[in-house]
């Protein structure tokens, strides 16, 4: 309880430090109504009250961010199923969703099925980037186990959905130097990380920033809209990246 209140004065204290309004990028697990596939998994009232709090600051949900200012991009990461159960929400408020799924767990318990994954793409409002195969730490593999990871995920997917696959989100949020490396030369030309900031201000080039939102409340939420969890970015940027690669 000590720790959550001093990271809750922590994320306020940010969001007076650092407030913008900047255009960011939020990620989730999952969303649920009556069942939960995951821990990470956020209530769909929860959801909801992030979607009104959006409207409320004046961003917009987007596909993919074009703005400096004021628009948000949702993604969710794994591909569990309550997304699916739930997907008619955000086709009635119209929000686009980006979902970075492991190749691995398609068609599995808990997950989704490529024929969910393929109805959700065909509403429109999804589109989707690779997660990997295994959901490993990408930073531990050595190089060729990195580059199957990375291009046999892309091609997967590619070959499933028929789409280009073009945008990478590293497994656990950890990545390297050669983690960047070989996914610019596998063809990602977006990198999603899991360190906070604004879209236009990547600590590297391609590297994409992102929020963590999934069980936020709604005053808390408002702070990580306000630019509040840059106030953790060191610690953040300790915890994912590595820095020195195997060989």
């Amino acid at each position: 309880m000590v720790k959550n209140a001093v990271k809750t004065v922590l994320l306020h204290t940010g969001a007076l430090l650092y407030g913008n309004q900047d255009s960011k990028v939020i990620y989730y697990h999952d969303i649920h109504d009556n069942t939960a596939y995951t821990s990470m998994s956020t209530p769909i009232k929860l959801f909801l009250k992030h979607l009104e709090t959006i409207q409320n600051m004046n961003y917009t949900v987007v596909q993919e961010i074009t703005n400096r200012k004021n628009e948000i991009e949702i993604t969710f990461d794994d591909g569990f199923r309550g997304l699916y159960e739930n997907f008619l929400l955000l086709i009635d408020r119209k929000i686009h969703v980006k979902l970075f799924l492991v190749t691995d767990f398609i068609d599995k318990k808990n997950y989704l099925t490529k024929g969910e994954i393929e109805e959700m793409l065909g509403s429109g409002y999804l589109s989707i980037g690779s997660h990997s195969v295994s959901h490993q730490n990408l930073d531990l593999h050595d190089r060729k186990r990195l580059i199957y990871e990375l291009e046999a995920s892309k091609k997967k997917l590619e070959d499933l959905f028929d789409r280009q696959i073009s945008s990478l989100c590293f497994p656990r949020g950890r990545f390297s130097d050669l983690v960047i490396e070989e996914s610019e030369k596998t063809g990602y030309s977006k990198l999603y990380s899991c360190l906070p900031g604004s879209y236009f201000s990547p600590y590297r080039k391609n590297l994409i920033p992102r929020s963590l939102a999934q069980h936020a409340l709604p005053s808390d939420f408002s702070a990580i809209l306000n630019g509040g969890d840059q106030i953790y970015f060191k610690r953040y940027l300790k915890m994912h990246y590595r820095n020195g690669d195997l060989a």
